[in-house]
């Protein structure tokens, strides 16, 4: 196990030579700290200025976002619809176990989506776009997605890997989060649901990554940790798995997410590129089929590096 880096300063030149075309992980120490957000964010606040929208948002029978321990699917990747004032009320009072159950991610919600030179804001959200500043690690027009998150004490994100091909830079505004992080390198290690088999979160790691049994498996494999509080960056490479446990009473951050000038070449970004040519050809990999079968097993060569 290695600590992730944390710098207290970094020019642009210096991120892209150490960490960025390197895929190394770093922390930014207080590098959102001068947002007005930082400081500001709370729920009184967020109220205020967005007023009492529906907010989609995930929901599990446990801390873990998704529970690939659930007894379906369905129940996996459950979502409800609350007010606002009502989802942070149920992730920030009462008892601890239920406050962890309930997620907001942009995936429900995106603020911000840039694609062919065109952006996308979402109109309700967008008022938090004026507490924010896009981090300076990259062109603008770069710019692939951002997302806004909001989470109460214990939430547990289940270990993968983004499957967008981007870099993410992970801008924690209020609250704080530990997080875990595992190179591509280490794919098979990561046990990923395989393509054709029941579970379609392909990016996703099939081991539960508080089991005791899980972490006497993983105490060989090459696995990183950082700690991130109020106004820290953390900058996760293209094809990095990674988990976090939200530790703050209320959390809040950022993603932003902008595209690589090149993918890298890894084990995580060949198995990806077959995994997005599947979905591209219309093939049905959820039907039993011999071509099903084939995919998948291509799919467990590539896992295994064969």
């Amino acid at each position: 196990m290695a600590e992730v880096e944390a710098v207290h300063s970094l020019e642009i030149g210096e991120f892209q030579r150490r960490f960025e075309e390197p895929s190394l992980p770093v922390v930014i120490r207080g590098g959102a700290r001068h947002w007005r957000a930082f400081g500001s964010w709370s729920p009184a606040y967020l109220q205020q200025r967005l007023g009492d929208i529906d907010l989609p948002h995930k929901v599990s029978t446990s801390n873990q976002h998704p529970n690939f321990l659930a007894a379906s699917l369905k129940e996996t990747f459950a979502r409800d619809t609350l007010p606002l004032s009502a989802f942070f009320e149920a992730i920030t009072q009462g008892d601890l176990e239920q406050r962890a159950r309930r997620l907001f991610t942009g995936d429900e919600r995106f603020l911000v989506q840039r694609r062919n030179g065109l952006t996308h804001t979402d109109e309700a959200l967008a008022p938090l776009l004026e507490d924010l500043e896009q981090p300076g690690y990259f062109a603008a027009e770069r710019l692939y997605t951002v997302w806004a998150w909001f989470s109460g004490q214990g939430v547990r994100t289940w270990l993968h890997y983004d499957n967008n091909g981007c870099h993410n830079l992970n801008a924690q505004i209020t609250g704080r989060k530990s997080c875990v992080l595992f190179p591509p390198s280490e794919l098979e290690a990561m046990q990923p649901f395989v393509l054709g088999g029941p579970n379609p979160a392909h990016n996703c790691s099939a081991l539960d990554i508080d089991a005791p049994e899980v972490t006497a498996t993983l105490a060989s494999v090459s696995r990183f940790e950082a700690e991130i509080e109020a106004g820290d960056l953390l900058f996760i490479p293209a094809h990095w798995f990674h988990s976090f446990l939200h530790s703050g009473q209320f959390n809040s951050n950022v993603n932003f997410w902008w595209q690589p000038d090149r993918p890298a070449s890894n084990a995580v970004t060949i198995r990806q590129g077959f995994l997005d040519a599947v979905v591209r050809s219309g093939i049905d990999a959820r039907t039993p089929s011999p071509a099903r079968d084939l995919l998948s097993q291509l799919d467990r060569s590539l896992i295994q590096g064969h």
